[in-house]
């Protein structure tokens, strides 16, 4: 036998070698193309699962500007690979969550609706700075990851080709602006997750009402104009939104977003600040405005006033010191001079009227401050920080219809009681001693039962009225017992005055208009003759009348005398002081 000629041992060798070839080459090419391409997977999975939590993250900190409450989110920074036996993965992923400067936001032009808040909403610039959370990845594999940034109410991706909202924008709803800040030190860096728990620093759901000729939003900004146009677009003026002049209203220069928004309207102003991780900087009181004040008090009566402290954001701020003082023949309890403001901002007065007036007419001014003294001689309450009521002292009348004189009171709803009228009581409020409606409804009172006095021909009545949301506001006169009958005068914000004899259609308009969220002094002259004259002014700041705005006359000589009564098309319609002048 040949034994030199026996290949089969080599043949076997060879076939082992090539197999062994193979499986390195199929690890070689699952190491090279199969692990990185599940490891990618792995990775945009996980950058998903980030993107939803920043979606948390931001509706947290927006639930937290509105309902004081800390909502904690948790954020996973990094991710793990699956478990390979033959393979081999690389480190767990890892991110950053970190908070940098965001820049500001600043409204342009906005004036305060509201005297008082108007010392410090007066058209001056208003800036405030936010900062910005953003999560950075740092992938192996994912390698056109985006960096998520939260920042002026909006989640968004920055890619290395632009950026992309991942939500909407609440910066601009309607007729709402909402300003909500971010404060606060964060930076965590790793693999394992972290949380979110954003802390309200000033947070309510207030909204101050402001107007102006030309007010802008400006807003410091990485996203680019069309994404904000995007963004926006559903605010246009077009849409029946308030950016004027639509796509061209928003403009991008120089990092700046400038939303011009419709000239002459009203706006609701909500603002917040919220806190996250550490070094978070508290707020301080900015100015001082009336909740509940009076206009006038009869002799001998008592008028609660209501004031807030508030800071820059429009919300309260407690543990603030407020002096007052009386300049005139009234006085507030020595005890109450020095009244430190509550949980709620608020202090609580009680002024009390001299029981007669030594010179006919008086007018006392009350002078507070949380910077004392507030009895200086130089006090005008014009600044930010005080507040001066002037309170006019009428003479209580009988009760009576008619005869009663001037400056006699028919109800300035200071004992906070409906019980001498009739009808839907419970649509109204009167809590804090004004008319307020919280629907549809109608009051009115019986005649010579109850009320301080009662007018009829030859008076002049005057009460205040405001329009808070632009349902439709009545006040009626010279009505019956049965509360048929009599006059009315329609106010309804964005139209004249109307004047009506009630159940006949005899009516009369006038120029001129009313607006929302303005406070008005209405007059009505009743004769003495068949003419009726009513006249809406402006209010001014101490109470009086200011400009005219509209006057309506009616011819009628119908109804004499009787009682009164009010009634609304919803809520939002505020009344008050009703006295005959």
């Amino acid at each position: 036998m040949r034994f030199r000629d026996d290949r089969r041992a080599a043949a076997l060798q060879v076939g082992a070698i090539l197999l062994l070839g193979f499986l390195v080459i199929g690890l070689s090419l699952y190491q090279s193309t199969v692990v990185p391409d599940q490891n990618e997977r792995v990775e945009f999975n996980h950058n998903q699962q980030v993107q939803e939590s920043l979606q948390d993250v931001r509706n947290g900190i927006l639930r937290t500007a509105a309902a004081e409450r800390t909502s904690p989110t948790t954020v996973p920074l990094g991710t793990r690979y699956p478990t390979r036996i033959v393979a081999v993965n690389p480190p767990p992923s890892s991110g950053r969550l970190a908070t940098d400067s965001g820049g500001a936001v600043t409204l342009v032009n906005a004036t305060a609706v509201n005297d008082e808040t108007a010392d410090y909403w007066n058209g001056t610039n208003r800036s405030y700075a936010s900062q910005r959370l953003t999560y950075d990845p740092d992938y192996s594999v994912y390698q056109n990851a985006p960096r998520t940034v939260y920042d002026d109410t909006v989640l968004y991706n920055e890619f290395d080709g632009g950026s992309r909202a991942v939500t909407g924008q609440l910066l601009l709803e309607g007729n709402l602006i909402y300003v909500v800040a971010l404060n606060g030190s964060l930076g965590r860096s790793g693999t394992q997750a972290v949380s979110v728990s954003p802390t309200p620093v000033s947070a309510s759901d207030r909204t101050v009402a402001v107007n102006g000729s030309d007010i802008d939003i400006e807003v410091d900004t990485d996203l680019p104009e069309d994404e904000w146009e995007r963004l926006l677009e559903d605010q246009y003026e077009s849409n029946g939104g308030r950016i004027a002049g639509n796509a061209s209203g928003v403009t991008v220069s120089g990092g700046t977003l400038t939303v011009d928004l419709v000239s002459n309207r009203t706006y609701r102003l909500r603002m917040a600040k919220v806190g996250v991780g550490t070094g978070i900087t508290d707020t301080t009181e900015r100015y001082l405005t009336v909740v509940d004040g009076a206009d006038s008090v009869t002799t001998g009566g008592t008028r609660r006033i209501v004031l807030e402290v508030r800071d820059g954001y429009n919300n309260p701020v407690s543990g603030v010191t407020v002096d007052a003082a009386v300049d005139g023949e009234g006085s507030i309890p020595p005890s109450e001079q020095e009244t430190v403001s509550d949980g709620d901002g608020r202090v609580v007065y009680e002024y009390d009227a001299p029981d007669s007036s030594t010179g006919g007419i008086v007018t006392d001014r009350l002078n507070f401050t949380f910077d004392t003294p507030a009895d200086r001689p130089d006090f005008s309450g014009e600044e930010p920080e005080s507040v001066r009521i002037n309170v006019t002292v009428v003479a209580s009348g009988g009760g009576g219809g008619g005869g009663a004189g001037p400056n006699a009171i028919i109800d300035t709803f200071d004992d906070r009681d409906l019980s001498e009228y009739t009808g839907n009581t419970g649509v109204f409020d009167v809590g804090n001693q004004q008319l307020r409606s919280e629907g549809s409804g109608r009051i009115y009172s019986n005649v010579g039962d109850g009320l301080d006095n009662y007018p009829s021909r030859g008076d002049t009545i005057q009460f205040e009225y405001e329009n808070q949301q632009g349902n439709v506001g009545r006040f009626q006169f010279g009505l019956d017992d049965g509360g048929s009958g009599g006059y009315q005068l329609v106010m309804n914000a964005g139209q004249p005055l109307t004047l009506e004899k009630r159940g006949t259609g005899k009516s009369s308009t006038a120029s001129g208009t009313l607006q929302q969220n303005t406070n008005y002094v209405i007059e009505i002259e009743w004769g003495p003759g068949s003419d009726i004259v009513a006249t809406a002014y402006e209010q001014n700041a101490d109470g009086t009348k200011g400009t005219q705005v509209s006057s309506v006359t009616l011819g009628d000589n119908r109804d004499d005398s009787g009682g009164i009564g009010f009634s609304v098309g919803g809520a939002g319609n505020v009344f008050d002081e009703v006295i005959l002048v």
